[in-house]
């Protein structure tokens, strides 16, 4: 049981700074919304709620093409990987131009559906167009995120995340916000940042050598192979003293 856990602990580590960095920005912008009043802090939970929802489409396609790449280079099927991985960024980038559509469609009225508020319906609909701009991006992220955590390089995918987020759009955004932006300046920043890591994530995906990336996943297997004597060694050990100690 314990033969693989530094090499999983490691990834999983990396994969959850990865994700979690997008999300703890998106955070840290509702925490700076309430900083604006109380109509930009409904605004901001109407169009979180929203963009919670939306989120699902492209992550679950990132989700499915993380698990779908490894297996096919564990199979040492490198044009497969790259199809799925090309498969998976065009899907994402449909359903994006798909749900920009509907959004852009209703956004004078879609604020109704969670305020009868006339001010948040008005502002609803004036961040709306942000939000829609970003679906396309969000879905490059999401799709080609979930492929880079499909071949390892999930601290590749953190890094850019967090430069583009807290060394770029995040603060670009905060201060337009407090210089007449008010919650646009916010969501300004936040597509700024969601079309820098999409773009990024995107080109490394796209100019991958997944013929190397399939040495390197077994590479990582000869890793665990090597460990896994001394991880057995170490409960052998336990069990040992276990045994002498309770006997």
């Amino acid at each position: 049981m314990l033969e693989n856990l530094s090499v999983f602990t490691r990834l999983a580590t990396l994969g959850i700074i990865h994700v979690g960095a997008e999300w703890w920005a998106f955070e840290i912008v509702a925490i700076a919304a309430g900083w604006l009043g109380i109509i930009p802090m409904s605004t901001q939970s109407v169009i979180m709620t929203t963009d919670q929802v939306l989120n699902t489409v492209p992550f679950g396609i990132g989700v499915a093409a993380s698990a779908r790449i490894g297996n096919l280079l564990g199979a040492r099927d490198a044009r497969g990987a790259a199809r799925t991985a090309r498969c998976a960024a065009y899907l994402s980038i449909f359903l994006g131009a798909l749900i920009m559509t509907a959004l852009m469609t209703c956004r004078n009225d879609f604020g109704r559906i969670f305020s009868d508020n006339e001010d948040v319906i008005r502002l609803t609909a004036e961040i709306m167009p942000y939000v829609a701009a970003f679906q396309i991006a969000d879905g490059l992220n999401s799709s080609c995120g979930g492929c880079l955590r499909g071949i390892g390089r999930q601290h590749v995918g953190a890094a850019i995340n967090i430069v583009s987020y807290y060394y770029f759009a995040l603060p670009i955004g905060i201060w337009l916000s407090f210089h007449g932006y008010g919650l646009i300046g916010l969501w300004i920043g936040q597509c700024l940042a969601l079309y820098t890591v999409g773009l990024f994530e995107w080109a490394l995906v796209s100019w991958s050598d997944w013929d190397k990336e399939v040495l390197r996943a077994f590479k990582r297997m000869d890793q665990e192979e090597e460990d896994q004597p001394r991880a057995i060694n170490r409960v052998q050990k336990v069990r040992v003293f276990t045994y002498i100690q309770f006997t």
